[in-house]
């Protein structure tokens, strides 16, 4: 009847694990999208005086959407979180294709960006990989570059800057879609939690910085992305099936390609393998003897990749060790030396710079307005970078918090996150103190962020504290700032 059906629908409407959908939602995107596409157009085709830039960037757009659309690697929220990153990022390279071409942004006509821009389109001409490292690090990334400018020079375009910074987008999106699959693991098909992390990939300031600016760190952030997918996927159902074949030849395959990224992150797969060993002994999920079968066999097939660093551990202690040198340069180069960041944390004990450092990794840099410049769009995205955590950080400490005090929350998926989040962390904090560096393991660090539930009114409260102490915390250290500049 009538009445009974009215009931069944208001008992629906309040049920949260029912994601509700409302009338015209999805055509209210698709016109958002649509308006940063266009705006992405508009500003790459005045950048770069051609409308080539939108149509390199269409093509990539209708391919990977037709992959989404007739694969299984497709959904609703894929395609959400594809459309919107792929847009904002499209706006972000028009961005950097204004400082580059009308302000003669020297970091990205030279510096890394220019390196790799001169790399991809002629210098790595007929080289191996192995001949591109020895010429410049990053040789992965360079060659694929340089497959796609190929590829659109037999289209006929030339090879514009806007070719690879157009596969960055698509790189920074499709790890989106990759958090997506790793949140469908973790908490099912809950759009809440999807919404959450398309704001969170969307907004970010150093994903702009990846998509917009013509450098490897958007490649090393979707291959980092999807092997954490693949320990996610294997945490699903943690046993002697094949899925442990899959996780060995994964982590050999990133452990060969990282270092043809970025040699000091050939430790990541082993490192994930350690965060995940350790989700598996203190999750909830596995216990008794089970457990010690399942560490066991993960200890014995992950044996290989401990093997195969040993063979090649020399070349990875002289590739850290000079990456510990640039590291020192880089950041003597960026913190004037006496900067709040060289007194109060570079130049401390390494105890004192992990716990300081892992701080000012999200917050950098202080104080947040130097990127608000016409000089260098690479640090304009860190100051938006800056003021984005500001508001993201309250939600990891309530993830954090909840752990803690509610042992049934630490499922070995939310376990493996936190324990990737923290170790990258404290990696960086203690070498380079780059956040452009950190924001390679972004993804994990977002899905943390993606699980507290802000319709929940006593949780709305508490981010609202907590966001209160951060900007609290904000205006006291730029207080300190001004006060040691006057001295």
């Amino acid at each position: 009847d009538v009445a009974g059906l009215v009931g069944a629908r208001k008992k629906m409407m309040h049920n949260p694990l029912i994601p509700m959908t409302k009338p015209h939602a999805a055509l209210k995107v698709s016109q958002v999208n649509l308006g940063l596409f266009a705006l992405g157009a508009l500003i790459n085709a005045a950048s770069y005086g051609s409308i080539a830039p939108v149509v390199v960037a269409s093509i990539f757009f209708t391919a990977v959407q037709l992959l989404l659309i007739m694969t299984p690697l497709g959904g609703h929220a894929e395609q959400r979180m594809f459309n919107r990153v792929f847009a904002f990022g499209f706006v972000m390279a028009g961005v950097a294709a204004f400082y580059a071409n009308q302000l003669q942004d020297a970091s990205q006509l030279f510096s890394d960006a220019g390196g790799f821009f001169d790399m991809a389109t002629g210098k790595s001409s007929g080289l191996s990989l192995i001949e591109i490292q020895i010429i410049h690090e990053g040789a992965l990334a360079i060659a694929l570059w340089e497959m796609t400018y190929d590829l659109f020079a037999e289209l006929g375009f030339e090879k514009g800057r806007y070719i690879g910074v157009s596969f960055n987008v698509l790189a920074v999106a499709l790890s989106g879609v990759i958090g997506i699959k790793i949140l469908r693991k973790m908490f099912g098909n809950d759009d809440y939690r999807f919404r959450r992390l398309t704001v969170l990939v969307s907004a970010c300031g150093l994903l702009w910085l990846f998509a917009g600016i013509h450098i490897r760190d958007a490649v090393v952030l979707l291959g980092i992305t999807a092997l954490a997918y693949a320990w996610v996927h294997f945490l699903a159902k943690p046993d002697l099936s094949w899925r442990l074949g899959q996780i060995v030849v994964w982590s050999l395959l990133a452990l060969t390609f990282l270092g043809f990224l970025r040699g000091e992150f050939a430790f990541v797969p082993v490192a994930m393998m350690i965060a995940a060993l350790a989700a598996l002994i203190l999750s909830t999920k596995h216990a008794g003897h089970r457990r010690l079968v399942l560490l066991g066999v993960l200890f014995l097939g992950s044996a290989a990749i401990v093997i195969f660093a040993m063979i090649y551990l020399q070349d990875m202690i002289a590739v850290l060790d000079r990456g510990r040198e640039g590291y020192a340069e880089l950041t003597g180069d960026q913190h004037a030396a006496d900067s709040l960041g060289m007194t109060l944390i570079v130049n401390q004990p390494l105890p004192i710079r992990l716990v300081l450092g892992s701080i000012y990794l999200y917050f950098f840099p202080v104080p947040f307005w130097s990127g608000l410049q016409f000089e260098s769009v690479y640090a304009l995205f860190k100051s938006a970078n800056a003021v984005f955590f500001y508001f993201v950080s309250p939600l990891l400490a309530i993830s954090l918090l909840k752990l803690i005090r509610h042992k049934q929350a630490r499922s070995v998926y939310v376990l493996f996150m936190l324990f990737l989040t923290l170790g990258f962390t404290f990696a960086i904090a203690g070498t380079s103190l780059e956040n452009r560096h950190f924001g390679a393991f972004l993804i994990p660090v977002f899905v943390l962020a993606s699980i507290p539930d802000l319709r929940d009114g006593n949780v709305r409260l508490q981010y609202k504290q907590y966001l209160f102490f951060v900007f609290s915390g904000v205006i006291v250290v730029h207080l300190a700032w001004i006060i040691l500049k006057l001295l």
